[in-house]
C-alpha cells in the first residue's frame, strides 16, 4: 500500500509540474492584483498506517498440548480535511546565503480539521499435539476507525528552483515545515475483536480511549510546490509524525490500538490563496509597472 501512496505523490507533482508557465511579457489581469500577506489555506487527502511488524510466539495449553500464534497488524485507506489560515511575514529575519534567502522561515499557517485512521490486527493460534500435528486452529480479527479532530500550527521554509517565474518570484519551490498537532479522538474504534474471540496473546493498550483521547504530537511535511499567480499557490505534499509527546511511549510516534503499533502519515493537496487588495489609484503592482508609468507621465 505504502508504493501506492509513493505513486500518488509522485503523480500528484507531475501534474503541477506540468501546468503552462507564466509569460512575464504578455500582461493578464492577475499581473496587476496586489496581494496582502495572509491568506486562507484549506486541505484534503488520503491518511495511511505503517505499522509494527507481525508477532510470533509459542504457548503451551492447559492440556498439555504445544502451539504457536501470530499477530499481524494491517493498515488501511482513511481521509482527513482542513481549513486554517496563511501569514507571511514581513521581516527578513535570518538570511541563508547558501540558498540566496532573506529569512529562514518564509511562512506560517494553522488549520483546523478532521482525520480518520483506519487499520485491523488478526491473531491466529495454531495448536499441535505431540507428534507436531495440527489439532486445532483459531482466528480473530479486530478493526479500528478512529476519528479525530486537530488543530495545528506550522513553521514553513521554501527552496525555489528553475527559471519560470511569478514577476520576481520563481513559480516552483520545495516546501519544508515542522509543527505541532493537537489530536482529539472524537470516535474510538472498537476494542474487541470480531465474533467473540478473546484469546488475546499480548498486552493491549488504546491509544484513543478514556483518558488517552489528546495526542499532541511533532510533525514534519514535505511537498513540491507551484505557485499559480500572485494569489493562489498548490502544494501536494506529505506529513509524517516526528515524535509523540502526549502520550509518551518513547521517541517514536506509533498510534498504539490492540497489540500493535501504527506510525500514521498523510498525504495532502494543499491550496494557499491570499487576500486581494483594492489597487489604489496611482499605485501599481510592480516596480516595473511604476517604472512605464513614469516614462508615461515625462513624454506627456
Amino acid at each position: 500500500m505504502s508504493k501506492y501512496l509513493f505513486a500518488w505523490f509522485i503523480f500528484t507533482s507531475a501534474l503541477s509540474f506540468a501546468q503552462g508557465g507564466f509569460e512575464k511579457s504578455k500582461k493578464k489581469g492577475n499581473d496587476y492584483m496586489v496581494v496582502s500577506n495572509h491568506g486562507i489555506q484549506f486541505s484534503i487527502g488520503p491518511t495511511y498506517n505503517f505499522h509494527t511488524k507481525p508477532i510470533l510466539g509459542e504457548l503451551t495449553a492447559s492440556n498439555g498440548a504445544r502451539g504457536n500464534y501470530s499477530i499481524t497488524p494491517k493498515s488501511q485507506l482513511g481521509f482527513y480535511a482542513e481549513f486554517g489560515m496563511v501569514h507571511f511575514p514581513k521581516w527578513k529575519g535570518t538570511p541563508i546565503k547558501a540558498l540566496k534567502k532573506s529569512r529562514i522561515i518564509d511562512y506560517f499557517d494553522w488549520g483546523l480539521g478532521y482525520s480518520l485512521y483506519r487499520g485491523t490486527e488478526q491473531t491466529e493460534i495454531t495448536y499441535k499435539n505431540a507428534f507436531g500435528e495440527v489439532i486445532n486452529t483459531m482466528k480473530g480479527t479486530g478493526q479500528f476507525n478512529n476519528g479525530y479532530l486537530y488543530g495545528r500550527y506550522s513553521a514553513h521554509t521554501l527552496v525555489y528552483f528553475g527559471k519560470k517565474k511569478i514577476v520576481k518570484v520563481r513559480k516552483h519551490f520545495v516546501d519544508n515545515s515542522i509543527g505541532i498537532n493537537f489530536n482529539y479522538c472524537i470516535s474510538p474504534g472498537d476494542s474487541l475483536y470480531k465474533d467473540g474471540f478473546t484469546s488475546y496473546m499480548s498486552p493491549q493498550v488504546f491509544q484513543g480511549n478514556t483518558d488517552q483521547k489528546l495526542r499532541i504530537q511533532f510533525d514534519y511535511s514535505l511537498g513540491i510546490g507551484i505557485r499559480l499567480n500572485k494569489a493562489w499557490m498548490f502544494v501536494p505534499s506529505v506529513t509524517i509524525p516526528i515524535v509523540a509527546v502526549k502520550n509518551w511511549y518513547g521517541f517514536n510516534s506509533y498510534l498504539h490500538w490492540y497489540s500493535s503499533g501504527y506510525w500514521p502519515i498523510q498525504g495532502q493537496i494543499k491550496f494557499i490563496k491570499l487576500f486581494e487588495k483594492p489597487n489604489k489609484c496611482g499605485v501599481y503592482s510592480t516596480p516595473e509597472d511604476k517604472d512605464m508609468q513614469k516614462q508615461y507621465e515625462m513624454q506627456n
